[in-house]
């Protein structure tokens, strides 16, 4: 049987490590035995308007000689991500906010799941509560998301993981919105390379105060893949 880590090669695009409106850039690796390779990045927590950017260099040798951008992908905070959190904070009757561009209204005193109207008559948590019932409801709910509540926090995930992203938005002060995880990727194909360029790198930029890995696999190699791990199973 063929095996993943026969076909591609993983490497360290960039370790796991805290950036606060920084940028980073990881060791360049020889795509010359590789057709393809894929950079896949793990953010972590942004607040509103932050971006985070992966970046894939090409330099002329591992010494990053003549290095430029070829490619990037941008993650908005609170826009297509993997999970973020929705604190509430006495919200005002006719306030709002859209998740998945589906409106979710404040209402003084009756919660109607059928109409996205939650209920704000009692404290933060309670209200919190209201909007859950909206959210997670099977008809009238974010398809795909799930909701929990924690003390006026809500965090919103995917209910199969990684089958959804999630985008939530308010003109209203009262709901605070915060990314907690997010992920974006990078696919190169080996021609795209600028002539008399052979390494690749990957580079995040971020405006945040976050926390950002980085997975580099090349792939569609012209010979076998010798892979090299601390540790394996199989061996």
């Amino acid at each position: 049987m063929q095996r993943i880590y026969e076909d591609v090669k993983f490497d360290i695009g960039q370790v796991s490590i805290p950036l606060d409106n920084t940028n980073i850039t990881g060791k360049y690796h020889p795509l010359a035995e590789h057709r393809c390779a894929l950079a896949i990045l793990s953010g972590g927590a942004m607040a509103k308007t932050k971006i985070t950017t992966i970046e894939i260099m090409e330099a002329k040798n591992a010494a990053a000689g003549s290095a430029q951008s070829l490619k990037s992908a941008t993650i908005t905070s609170n826009i297509k991500v993997a999970e973020l959190t929705i604190t509430l904070a006495t919200v005002l009757a006719g306030e709002t906010i859209t998740i998945n561009s589906l409106v979710f209204t404040a209402h003084g005193t009756v919660t109607d799941e059928s109409i996205r109207q939650f209920s704000i008559s009692g404290t933060d948590t309670a209200d919190a509560v209201e909007l859950l019932k909206c959210v997670n409801h099977a008809v009238y709910g974010v398809p795909g998301i799930t909701g929990t509540n924690a003390a006026a926090v809500i965090t919103l995930v995917s209910t199969i993981p990684g089958e959804q992203v999630i985008t939530a938005v308010s003109t209203d002060a009262t709901f605070t919105v915060v990314t907690v995880s997010a992920q974006a990727y990078c696919d190169l194909d080996g021609l795209e390379l600028t002539a008399g360029f052979s390494h690749i790198a990957v580079k995040v930029t971020t405006t945040a105060t976050s926390n950002v890995a980085v997975v580099l696999i090349r792939y569609s190699s012209r010979k076998a893949i010798a892979q090299k791990m601390g540790a394996s199973n199989p061996a």
